[in-house]
């Protein structure tokens, strides 16, 4: 389902703009003339089930399996409330059904009712003979309400692992170089070279809700990460963020939500166990839910970087990313989306601004989980096309050649849960950098395994 990018080496910058702006075109209209098709397949079938099933329902009330079987109709067409007024009268029929009452519990949570949703949560928790995933569950659900009717909200995440990649160092392809203009033999050694390392990444999230309609809260974001080259310590890296701002909610009807985060950001990082830059700055992120199916991003951030090292104060200068884009329910299990982006970075040295603009494509799509069936897994492809237009030459270099890159980014990852705060995570993946000066030419093939912990 994802689709493809025709890379082709050596083509001016000029066309291949050209050749990126129309196929963006045709690739977004591709995908949202697949999408639509499957959407209308899928939602006709499960209404043609929800109507087929209310009216075995309604044709005998008492019968616990065809109500039960119009619950599950309904909720997959979206009628929460219908399910939960079925689940209910099934309760009236036949009390002692736990599992009905733990579903019960998880459609209210959906719902926002968490009085509801706790009074039959609590129910599973008493009742005999409930298995112990169902008690797992709805221990979790219910902690999930303490801390949603709390207007103080942690969350967090910590992940460690290790990589291989083919060449970490990102070093050509070939030994011969451009040097002040002429051609020059780079020695073995600074090609590119394989590595292992290790890292250890944190997300931490801290949220005040002010219980107001629309909602508005003020949230707090840390991202650290540090990383152990096993070879190459020049390039061992720590660096950490963090991000301050409001959140505003609208949901003018239901099904759709505007969600509006405007924020000031601060990230520093050190390479080699020096530092490297500071950075300060701001963004704003804008979710649009068009429906239960189709939701639109957009979004830009703007970062001063004051470089530390007297000799990489040439990089100094702002940067500016902005992005846009769309994710679609393609079926049930499966989340397509598109994602064009523009990047600006400025600098003292403009032999080291340049501009960047790219598109991605990414598809996720859900599975059983063979490690645990209570807790699907998930996988994620993406693809991505950038290319990037520098605004001087360089005069170390090549003082008569302007640096452009094309780069074909291709991932893929698997994440299996083993319960609700423990996973892992597989990635792999492949980045293609082709240059009008082989100084910049060079491919890395990568793969990592990491354990995640959620709390």
């Amino acid at each position: 389902m994802l689709p493809s990018f025709v890379f082709t080496r050596r083509i001016p910058t000029k066309r291949l703009f050209l050749k990126l702006r129309s196929r963006d075109c045709l690739l977004a209209a591709f995908m949202a003339l697949l999408a639509s098709v499957a959407l209308a397949q899928n939602s006709a079938t499960r209404t043609e089930q929800y109507e087929k099933s209310f009216a075995d329902m309604y044709a005998d009330v008492g019968n616990l399996d065809k109500t039960f079987a119009f619950a599950e109709a309904a909720i997959a067409v979206g009628d929460i409330e219908g399910a939960v007024a079925a689940l209910e009268r099934m309760l009236i029929i036949e009390p002692d059904l736990p599992q009905i009452r733990l579903q019960l519990g998880t459609l209210y949570f959906q719902l926002g009712s968490f009085a509801m949703a706790s009074t039959y949560l609590d129910a599973v928790l008493q009742a005999q003979d409930v298995p112990d995933e169902a008690k797992a569950l709805a221990t979790s659900i219910l902690k999930q309400i303490d801390q949603m009717v709390s207007p103080h909200r942690f969350s967090g995440s910590v992940s460690s692992g290790v990589r291989y990649q083919s060449n970490a160092n990102g070093g050509p392809l070939t030994p011969d170089i451009r040097l002040f203009g002429g051609s020059a033999l780079l020695d073995e050694e600074y090609l590119g070279q394989p590595d292992w390392d290790l890292s250890l990444t944190g997300q931490f999230s801290y949220v005040y809700d002010f219980d107001t309609e629309p909602a508005f809260t003020i949230e707090s974001n840390l991202l650290a990460l540090q990383t152990k080259q096993n070879t190459f310590s020049q390039i061992d890296t720590s660096t950490f963020e963090i991000q301050l701002g409001p959140r505003v909610v609208l949901n003018p009807k239901p099904g759709t939500a505007a969600d509006l985060r405007p924020y000031l950001l601060v990230n520093s990082m050190a390479m080699g166990g020096k530092d490297s830059f500071d950075a300060m700055g701001g963004g704003l992120d804008f979710d649009w839910r068009a429906s239960r199916s189709m939701t639109w991003r957009l979004g830009a951030r703007l970062a001063d970087r004051d470089y530390k090292q007297a000799t990489e104060k040439g990089l100094d200068g702002d940067r500016l990313r902005a992005f846009g884009g769309a994710s679609l329910a393609l079926t049930d299990t499966t989340l397509g989306s598109l994602t064009l982006s523009s990047l600006r970075e400025n600098a003292q040295d403009k032999a080291f601004a340049y501009s960047e603009l790219g598109v991605q494509a990414d598809v996720q799509r859900i599975f059983g989980n063979f490690l645990n069936p209570q807790f699907p897994g998930s996988t994620l492809l993406s693809i991505g096309f950038f290319s990037k237009a520098f605004d001087e030459a360089s005069p170390t270099i090549d003082p008569n050649v302007v640096r452009e890159d094309q780069t074909l980014r291709l991932n893929g990852a698997v994440t299996l849960p083993l319960n609700t705060n423990f996973s892992f995570l597989i990635t792999a993946g492949y980045t293609d950098v082709n240059s009008n000066l082989p100084n910049f030419t060079n491919e890395n093939w990568f793969s990592s395994l990491s354990v995640l912990v959620q709390f």
